[in-house]
């Protein structure tokens, strides 16, 4: 799509994922799930990260036009789908490695079930040509799908939830202490997407990248669908929007997320990030994104 403008290039320290526990009585799965393991391919060692941007009329801003962007991961897949109120556990140990390609679009009655619902699974359902995730006062929904890759690309197409401290997110998450690589979208801000990526569950100084949408037609990302995709190679990392080239991350020397291998997708609550996200307006929920297809390609 036309009319792509860099927004931010800012950073801050990391965050404390002990911390986040989520307002509002919100509630999290924690847990790891077994999985029948396909044979793994070799994965590559941790370099430094070099990082330019890309996209057809795009510009750097000079200071930050956002507060501190404190992320949190989505919860990963628990045992069960029992729900537990506790903090925002870490990453999976487990590693279910595959080269199997899979498009998996959510107006077939079958989608559902090629992913983990935890953290409040209830909140998310299936419509006939989408799956929706909830945000509630007692809690909002992770999807997980239940395969990694060493190298590849995940892609969806999204519609993002509206108001100030809801967050919708699509990432590439590993295990513990978890690299990671996201799309976030906080929802006082319908005409941007984040990009970041953290090491080791370290968010990378200064790396924060927002990217917007100025056609007036499709300004709004709670309104309409737009296409994500990430991208992980072993030399470096890159964020799509709508088949565009946004950001490309190079390898370095070190701090570099290698080891994001499987995806998660969803909504939550970012009240607890400070001024990021904004605080959650409750009389005006329940909140809602939603995801129509989602693309699963490893490079084997």
């Amino acid at each position: 799509m036309d009319g792509l403008e860099v927004l931010i290039q800012a950073g801050s320290g990391p965050i404390n994922l002990a911390d986040l526990s989520g307002s509002g009585g919100t509630n999290q799965v924690g847990g790891n799930s077994a999985q029948e393991t396909p044979a793994p391919s070799s994965s590559s060692s941790n370099k430094e990260s070099v990082e330019t941007s890309s996209a057809d009329s795009t510009e750097s801003a000079t200071d930050s036009a956002t507060e501190a962007s404190e992320s949190a991961s989505l919860v990963p897949e628990g045992s069960s789908n029992a729900v537990t109120s506790g903090t925002f556990s870490q990453e999976p140990s487990d590693r279910v490695y595959t080269c199997k390609s899979e498009y998996i679009d959510f107006s077939k009655s079958d989608a559902m079930s090629k992913f983990s619902f935890v953290w409040c699974p209830e909140n998310a359902y299936q419509t006939q040509d989408s799956v929706v995730w909830k945000l509630t006062q007692q809690c909002g929904t992770t999807m997980v799908y239940p395969w990694d890759f060493h190298y590849g690309r995940i892609e969806a197409r999204v519609r993002i939830g509206a108001g100030s401290g809801v967050v919708t997110a699509l990432l590439l998450l590993g295990p513990a202490p978890s690299d990671e690589i996201d799309f976030e979208w906080v929802g006082r801000d319908l005409t941007h997407v984040q990009t970041m990526y953290y090491v080791q569950a370290h968010r990378i100084e200064a790396t924060s990248q927002a990217f917007g949408i100025s056609q007036n037609k499709d300004s709004d990302l709670s309104t309409t669908y737009q296409d994500y995709a990430i991208e992980l190679l072993e030399d470096s990392v890159k964020w799509y929007l709508n088949g565009k080239l946004l950001r490309t991350l190079n390898k370095g020397a070190d701090e570099f997320p290698s080891d994001a291998s499987r995806a998660k997708m969803g909504i939550w609550d970012g009240t607890q990030t400070g001024g990021w996200a904004g605080s959650v307006d409750w009389s005006k929920g329940p909140f809602t994104a939603e995801m129509q297809w989602f693309n699963f390609t490893p490079y084997c």
